[in-house]
């Protein structure tokens, strides 16, 4: 009788390793992959930020005035598309919900308006160099000098971002 407690226990333990969590979502990621190239998307599509919002966007300025702005094709032929950008705003919102860490942090307007700029040269620089990392890793491997370019842009982006947040923090900010 002791046992079933315990292995409750111990399964619980196991599904809060990040190696386990990381193994799982990759085993998934890459089944839900295979699934979208066999529906006629294409190997290079994953999950985009850049990509799924430009084709919510674009979709959306299609049905309303008529235009014929670019949509990928895995995009169109979904029956609820690029419904993944919501997805993860929904999830990051019950997931810091769930485990206390959702907090509003109050700011100047000076503050909004950096972090919306910040949001739309992110998208802007995004999607000129072709999209995700994943796309500019593949056009790497074709000595793409853009993506090269890119590429070092998206280090650059990551070692600024992270001195700004180091400095952030230790400010108390």
């Amino acid at each position: 009788m002791n046992k079933e407690p315990e292995e409750r226990t111990s399964a619980r333990a196991l599904a809060k390793t990040p190696v386990f969590v990381g193994a799982l979502v990759g085993i998934l990621a890459a089944a839900v992959q295979g699934l979208l190239a066999s529906a006629g998307g294409p190997e290079a599509y994953g999950f985009c930020v850049a990509c799924h919002t430009r084709d919510l966007v674009n979709s959306a300025v299609n049905a309303l005035a008529g235009t014929s702005l670019t949509v990928a094709p895995i995009s169109k032929n979904a029956v609820l598309p690029f419904l993944t950008i919501v997805g993860v705003l929904i999830g990051a919102l019950a997931a810091a919900r769930v485990n206390g860490e959702f907090r509003v942090k109050k700011g100047s307007l000076t503050s909004y308006a950096w972090y919306a700029a910040g949001g739309v040269l992110f998208m802007v620089f995004a999607l000129l160099m072709g999209g995700c990392p994943y796309r500019v890793a593949l056009r790497v491997g074709y000595i793409d000098i853009v993506a090269v370019i890119g590429l070092a842009g998206i280090v650059a982006g990551i070692i600024a971002g992270t001195k700004i947040a180091v400095a952030c923090v230790e400010r108390g900010e």
